[in-house]
């Protein structure tokens, strides 16, 4: 992107020189950039609550699990054991999933455990359904349904991103703008300073955008810590 942005710049600066006629290109400059900050917050403003909500549905999902682990308590044995030990694994595989999410084939495989789990985790509560009070029953199948909608929640605002027409939009008022800089008919030496300011700081902008955006990549990620707390404190469980 930044070899993009010098590139246009430069073309804005040889056509300043062939073909001049515009001869102020500031007004027009500004209402550009105004145009590309509208946009960058606009998109910083969809990206940041994507990327809290999926902030949010970590907690959200290690809250459900755990209330399942403990009203599964509830249950008689062996049901009792079955369904926190298939538990303790389902939590590893949420957060070898995470782990994994660049990794589209392993990410799938993972999913579909998570999958089985969930099938596995519900034939055996529906298998000891007749043996257990009204009041039991509407607790533990509350909690596994909570369960088993988080992690479909998680999954659709990992998918849920910034349409590709913003980023494209931004593309081209950020070109634009570089075009509308370099326009110097006034002078024949070209302002590698401040070209290469607005380079980088652009380039960084959008590069921070992205990797706000993007959930399964990058330096800014989701924390799994409340996932990991549980896990931790449900192996010094029984």
């Amino acid at each position: 992107m930044a070899a993009l942005i010098f590139l246009f710049l430069d073309v804005g600066f040889r056509l300043s020189h062939r073909k001049p006629g515009l001869d102020d290109a500031s007004p027009l400059h500004a209402a550009m950039l105004g145009l590309v900050a509208l946009l960058l917050a606009f998109a910083f403003s969809m990206a940041e609550d994507r990327f809290t909500l999926r902030r949010e549905l970590v907690t959200k999902e290690a809250n459900a699990i755990g209330t399942y682990y403990l009203r599964a308590g509830f249950l008689p044995e062996p049901t009792r054991g079955e369904m926190r030990t298939r538990l303790r694994r389902y939590i590893d595989l949420r957060l070898e999933a995470y782990a994994a999410a660049s990794d589209p084939p392993h990410f799938t495989r993972l999913l579909e455990e998570s999958a089985q789990l969930h099938a596995e985790l519900w034939s055996r509560l529906d298998a000891v359904a007749p043996q257990l009070p009204t009041g039991v029953l509407i607790l533990t199948t509350q909690a596994l349904n909570e369960m088993i909608d988080v992690s479909a929640e998680r999954l659709s605002a990992a998918r849920n991103q910034i349409p590709d027409t913003i980023f494209v939009l931004l593309l081209i008022g950020i070109l634009g703008s570089g075009l509308l800089l370099g326009y110097r008919p006034e002078t024949h030496a070209r302002g590698w300073f401040l070209w290469g300011i607005f380079a980088l700081l652009t380039t960084a902008v959008m590069f921070t955008l992205l990797d706000l955006d993007v959930p399964n990549r990058g330096r800014i990620r989701t924390s799994q810590r409340p996932l990991e707390d549980l896990r931790d404190q449900l192996r010094s469980m029984p």
